[in-house]
């Protein structure tokens, strides 16, 4: 016996019902569900599509479905930030090395001429407010996307969430902390160092910030028929 079209829609209602909500991850899971029913079916073919599907799930363990999700959250967060990666070394070959390079020399005149401490919580509380504002912007357009499609992809909500936004604010607050310390600990051997770190660190994150909230979403469309062979047929 084989799986009907019914049936195959009764079985992503099923996954809905168990709290799995992006597309991607239903149709895994569908596949799986409907590959193992008509197993059951080829060696008992009395049994129904509903006590099938229940012998099916059942195997799935005592958390269902989540334990699936988990380990498709932690494949597509690797996913994620490699295409991060391959979108931010591009900034690194030519012809884009020349803005690169631009960038930091701004950043070491603006650090060179305006030594103060303050400058450097500005430039936080800048990247900080500017990332609120794209991720209240994408959220809005992730919403309309929803709403026209009525498909969630579990890729396409890293992409405009920013990856994991809380993790993402934290490691550049870290990553600011130690910078200043380090700005105390060798200013008074050579500021020129002091300089050239800080505007080297201002310029990676720029590129790195511009990369996860203009470059990346703007090619959501083609990142997504690349990932998903099903996305351009729903």
């Amino acid at each position: 016996m084989k799986i009907n079209n019914k049936q195959i829609a009764e079985l992503y209602q099923f996954t809905r019902q168990h709290y799995v909500e992006y597309f991607d991850v239903q149709t895994e899971l569908v596949d799986h569900l409907a590959n193992d029913i008509e197993q059951i079916w080829s060696e008992t073919p009395s049994v129904t599509f509903e006590e099938a599907r229940a012998v099916s799930f059942k195997k799935f363990g005592v958390f269902g479905f989540m334990e699936v999700v988990e380990e498709r959250q932690k494949s597509l967060n690797k996913k994620y930030w490699s295409l991060v990666w391959h979108i931010f070394k591009q900034f690194f070959t030519i012809p884009h090395i020349i803005l690169t390079i631009t960038i930091g020399f701004a950043f070491f005149f603006v650090f060179k001429y305006l030594q103060s401490d303050g400058l450097f919580a500005f430039l936080f509380m800048l990247v900080f407010g500017f990332l609120i504002v794209r991720l209240f912007y994408l959220q809005k357009l992730r919403k309309k996307r929803y709403f026209l499609s009525q498909k969630k992809w579990l890729l396409e909500e890293y992409i405009f969430n920013l990856g994991n936004f809380a993790v993402l604010i934290n490691l550049i607050f870290q990553l600011c902390f130690q910078l200043r310390f380090f700005k105390f600990s060798v200013d008074f051997i050579n500021p020129t160092i002091v300089f050239l770190v800080q505007s080297v660190f201002f310029t990676v994150l720029g590129l790195l910030i511009y990369s996860i909230t203009y470059l990346l979403p703007s090619k959501v469309e083609e990142i997504l028929s690349a990932q998903y062979p099903e996305y351009k047929l729903v």
